[in-house]
C-alpha cells in the first residue's frame, strides 16, 4: 500500500502540499486524468491541453465521487474553497503524474520492461512482442498507441508486482522526447526497429529524426540490453557505440536473430523462418500475410530473447497472429473483404501496403481508398505523386478513391501515368465520401483503406461494418 511519503519522495520539490491530505494515498491505478470516466474513490489529476484547462473539471470529478485531486498551485484561486482541503498541491500536475509513474515503476524490481521505437511498425511489433511474452509469463502490453508523455505514464500506472514482462512503445514529436520517456520508464531492454520518413515535416531532416530515435540507446539505463536493426548501419553502428550489450536482427548474415525466409500461404497467412543465436531455426505461422511482417517478427523475437524468454514461446505466441486493428487488419462485411490500414501512413508504409494488398488479392476487383499522408513537410507533394505514379498504375485497381487535398495528388499523378480518370474519384473529407454512398460491392470484392489517422478513414469502415439495428 502506498503512502503520502511515497508520493513526496517521488515528486520531490514538485510536491507543494503544506500538509498531508486526510484521505489515504491512492494506488497508482486510482489516479485518473479523465473527469468524464473517473470512478468513485479515484483521484483526479487535471492535465492542461492546448485547448482546455483540466483544472476546470476538478469540481465535476469530485461530484462523481472522486476521493481527491492534485492541482497546480498557480490554479488555486480557481478551485472551490469547500473542496480545496481534498487537494494535493504541486508545481505541475503532468510532471507530478509522470514522476509518480516513474517512482512506481522503480518499485517493481522483478519486472522486465521492454521499450521499442521506430518510424513505422511500432505497434504491430509491440503486439507481436506482447503475444510472445504472454506465452512465457504474465505480461502487460501498452494499450492502443499510449506512447507519449501522457500515454507512457498511463501504461506504467497499470503495472503490477505479479507481472514478469511489460512491452511499451515510445513515440516522439520533438528532440528529447524519447530521452524523457527512457528516464521515466527505466527500460531493461530497448529496441530501434527502423528509421524512415514518418513525421519528417516535424523534425526537419532525416538526421534530426535519426538522432531523436537513437535516444532510446543513448539514454536507456546502463544495464539495458539493446536490440538494433542490423540491416541499417546507422542504427546498428550507433547502438554499438554505447558499449551496452546489443542483440541485432535483420536479413544480414551477421544478424543475431536472422530472417532466413518467408512464404505466403494460400489461405492468406504466411510462414516466417528465423535463426536465433543458439543456431536453432524457428518456424512461425502467421494468420495474415504482409510484406513487412517477417522483419517485424524478427524484431519482436530479438526483443523477447533479450528479455530471456524461451524460444518456444516465440512460435507459440505468434502462431495464428492476425494483425492489429487499423494496421493492415482483415475484416469481412456484407460481401466485402476489407483491409483496415487506416491508423497512419507515410510514404514507405503506403507503398508497402499497396504492394502487399495487390500481392494478396491479385485476381480480385480491388478498391483503393487512400488519404493524405501528413507531417511530411516539403517532401509531401513528391511523396504523394510517387505513390500515384509508381504504385497505382501497376496495381490497376477497379476504383481509386482519394480523401484530402494532399491525396488528390495521388489521383492526378496516377492519371498522368495512364490510369483511367473514369476509375478515379476524389473527396475533400471522409464525411463527403460517406455521404456519397458508393455501392462498393458492385465495383469490387476487396477494399483497402490507408491514410494518416487524422483523415479518419476509420469512420468509413465503421459505417461499412456496422450491424443494422
Amino acid at each position: 500500500m502506498l503512502t503520502w511519503l511515497d508520493y513526496k519522495e517521488w515528486l520531490g520539490s514538485v510536491a507543494r502540499a503544506a500538509s498531508t491530505p486526510i484521505a489515504r494515498a491512492p494506488e497508482l491505478l486510482e489516479l485518473s486524468t479523465d473527469s468524464r470516466s473517473i470512478q468513485p474513490g479515484q483521484w483526479f489529476i487535471p492535465i492542461d491541453g492546448n485547448n482546455f484547462d483540466g483544472h476546470q473539471f476538478i469540481a465535476e470529478a469530485m461530484k462523481k465521487g472522486g476521493a481527491g485531486f492534485f492541482y497546480d498551485t498557480s490554479r488555486t484561486s480557481t478551485i472551490p474553497e469547500d473542496i480545496l482541503d481534498k487537494g494535493f498541491a504541486v508545481t505541475n500536475t503532468l510532471l507530478a503524474f509522470q514522476l509518480a509513474a516513474a517512482g512506481w515503476r522503480k518499485k517493481l524490481k522483478s519486472l522486465r520492461l521492454i521499450a521499442l521505437t521506430g518510424s513505422a511498425g511500432k505497434t504491430t511489433t509491440k503486439e507481436m512482442l506482447g503475444a510472445i511474452l504472454r506465452a512465457d509469463g504474465p505480461t502487460f502490453a501498452t494499450h492502443a498507441s499510449f506512447n507519449n508523455e501522457v500515454g507512457v505514464p498511463k501504461s506504467l500506472q497499470q503495472l503490477s508486482p505479479d507481472l514478469r514482462y511489460a512491452a511499451l512503445e515510445f513515440g516522439a514529436r520533438n528532440h528529447g522526447n524519447i530521452k524523457f520517456l527512457c528516464e521515466m520508464a527505466s527500460p531493461d531492454i530497448v529496441g530501434l526497429i527502423n528509421v524512415g520518413t514518418a513525421h519528417l515535416g516535424i523534425f526537419g531532416s532525416v538526421e534530426n529524426l535519426l538522432a531523436t530515435k537513437l535516444e532510446i540507446f543513448r539514454n536507456s539505463p546502463p544495464h539495458a540490453v539493446q536490440v538494433a536493426f542490423r540491416d541499417d548501419s546507422r542504427i546498428f553502428e550507433n547502438a554499438i557505440k554505447t558499449g551496452k550489450k546489443t542483440i541485432s536482427f535483420g536479413k544480414a548474415a551477421e544478424s543475431d536473430v536472422r530472417l532466413i525466409g518467408s512464404e505466403w500461404s494460400v489461405d492468406g497467412g504466411m510462414v516466417v523462418r528465423l535463426r536465433i543465436p543458439s543456431g536453432e531455426e524457428l518456424t512461425i505461422n502467421l494468420g495474415i500475410a504482409h510484406e513487412v511482417f517477417p522483419i517485424n517478427v524478427a524484431a519482436a523475437a530479438a526483443l523477447a530473447l533479450a528479455a530471456g524468454v524461451k524460444p518456444e514461446s516465440i512460435t507459440t505466441g505468434l502462431n495464428g497472429f492476425r494483425g492489429v486493428k487499423g494496421r493492415y487488419y482483415l475484416l469481412k462485411s456484407k460481401g466485402l473483404t476489407i483491409i483496415d490500414d487506416t491508423y497512419n501512413a507515410n510514404p514507405e508504409s503506403m507503398a508497402v501496403g499497396l504492394k502487399t494488398v495487390a500481392r494478396a488479392y491479385p485476381a480480385s476487383g480491388l478498391i483503393l481508398i487512400l488519404g493524405d499522408m501528413l507531417e511530411l513537410g516539403e517532401a509531401s507533394p513528391d511523396a504523394h505523386k510517387d505513390i500515384g505514379k509508381n504504385s497505382v498504375p501497376t496495381i490497376n485497381p477497379a476504383l481509386l478513391i482519394t480523401v484530402g487535398a494532399e491525396a488528390k495528388q495521388i489521383a492526378e499523378a496516377s492519371c498522368a501515368a495512364g490510369f483511367p480518370p473514369s476509375k478515379t474519384r476524389c473527396f475533400d473529407s471522409v464525411n463527403e465520401l460517406i455521404n456519397a454512398a458508393i455501392d462498393y460491392k458492385s465495383i469490387g470484392q476487396v477494399l483497402y483503406a490507408k491514410g494518416s489517422n487524422s483523415v479518419k478513414l476509420s469512420k468509413l469502415l465503421d459505417t461499412l461494418t456496422a450491424v443494422p439495428s
